[in-house]
């Protein structure tokens, strides 16, 4: 009877500690599943999160939209992320949107080792596939931005005078309603203006409605609507780069436009027909070491000329600064510098509109000054260097460094 007992007891004790484990095991699988990690993302202000398990991974996607530096925001994330336990046997792989459109991803193998177990690139793997589709927990569509940029130029092209200073207020309202679509529209209030009566009313700026893309491994960007350099009409961009052997520090990058002459006097639009037709086209290197990245193209400008333009840009934590140089076929020879340092404060949350400064403070300062030649039209506001920056091995330093 005693021995009856102990076998019963036996086998009791044995299946409850596999029934134990088994239930453990399931607690933990169903905890991640109800999207831990998303929540913990959606309460710190990162928007477009999603999470979902593919055979070698966990995929898990996010949006910054909360710090104002990318490189900042994903270092944070990545915080939160590493809090929670990875999924034993699969890696996990992280992938960065901007308005829903991935940019980078960062892979996590299962046998990492800390401090250099990321790997940063462009290439996103397969199993984020399965998820792009799926809603986002904290969507952004149809957030807006009201967002109030600063201009500055300066223009020397005066003999009794060094300089001529315009400064304007700009606030542009700026919404996300569909994936990879932005539409910007946009005031210019003069505050300090030396630079003719053109510029002396209240008038619009941008008035865009921009659509972004990506096949594969190229970036395209189709918009339409009023520039800056007085034009408007419509622009079609894109961007190359490449991820395998000697070749991942380089890419190629162009576009083509189509315009015609804008601006606006008393509130009246002044507009000519869409045939003028620029392009350019150029290669870039990313050093590394240094975060400098290196360009070279050639464009066809807004008068006609045709010219090359080199570009080196070292990028920091919160600022990129930078100088070129320009050639055109009319022996026009300009250079000088431009910088992007960004405006406090570090982070912004948004629910349904939120009003904030500018990223960056932007300012291309030019030797020559040339009036006709060597100019090229912009497409949004507060279009910078250090904001469109999502390259892999700047996105790694700012990891490390954290």
């Amino acid at each position: 009877m005693n021995g009856i007992k102990k076998s019963i007891y036996n086998v009791f004790y044995k299946t409850s500690g596999v029934c134990f484990i088994l239930f453990c095991t399931i607690d933990f699988l169903c905890a991640q599943e109800k999207g831990g990690v998303v929540d913990a993302l959606v309460n710190a202000g990162y928007e477009n999160v999603s999470r979902e398990m593919g055979e070698t991974e966990e995929v898990i996607l996010f949006e910054n939209s909360l710090w104002r530096v990318n490189g900042e925001g994903i270092s944070e994330a990545i915080k939160i992320i590493e809090t929670f336990p990875l999924i034993p046997g699969k890696g996990r792989r992280v992938v960065v949107l901007r308005n829903k459109i991935p940019q980078v991803s960062l892979l996590l193998h299962p046998d990492g080792t800390a401090g250099t177990r990321w790997n940063v690139s462009y290439e996103l793997g397969d199993s984020w596939k399965k998820i792009h589709d799926r809603e986002f927990a904290n969507n952004s569509r149809w957030k807006a931005d009201l967002v109030f940029y600063p201009q500055f130029s300066l223009r020397n092209q005066k003999f009794h005078k060094i300089y001529d200073v315009l400064f304007n207020i700009a606030p542009a309202l700026e919404i996300t309603p569909f994936r990879g679509t932005k539409i910007v529209g946009q005031v210019i209030i003069p505050v300090f203006n030396e630079f003719g009566a053109l510029y002396d009313d209240v008038r619009p700026g941008y008035i865009t409605v921009q659509q972004d893309f990506r096949i594969e491994n190229v970036f395209l960007q189709a918009t339409v609507g009023n520039f800056n350099q007085n034009r408007w009409g419509m622009d079609l961009s894109f961007f190359r780069p490449f991820t395998k052997g000697w070749l991942q520090y380089f890419a190629v990058k162009g576009g083509v436009g189509l315009t015609g002459s804008s601006y606006f006097v008393d509130w009246n639009w002044h507009y000519g027909p869409t045939k003028l037709f620029t392009w350019n086209v150029g290669g870039s290197y990313y050093n590394p070491q240094y975060n400098v990245l290196c360009e070279v193209r050639v464009e066809k400008f807004l008068a006609g000329d045709i010219g090359v333009r080199a570009d080196m840009t070292r990028h920091f934590k919160r600022a990129s600064i930078g100088f070129y140089v320009m050639k055109n076929d009319y022996d026009n020879l300009d250079g000088g510098f431009h910088f992007s340092i960004l405006i406090p404060p570090m982070r912004y949350k948004r629910n349904r509109v939120r009003v904030t400064p500018a990223r960056y403070f932007n300012l291309e300062y030019k030797a020559a000054g040339l009036f006709f030649n060597g100019k090229s039209y912009k497409t949004k506001p507060g279009q910078n260097k250090a904001e469109e920056n999502f390259n892999p091995y700047y996105i790694k330093s700012q990891l490390q460094s954290n």
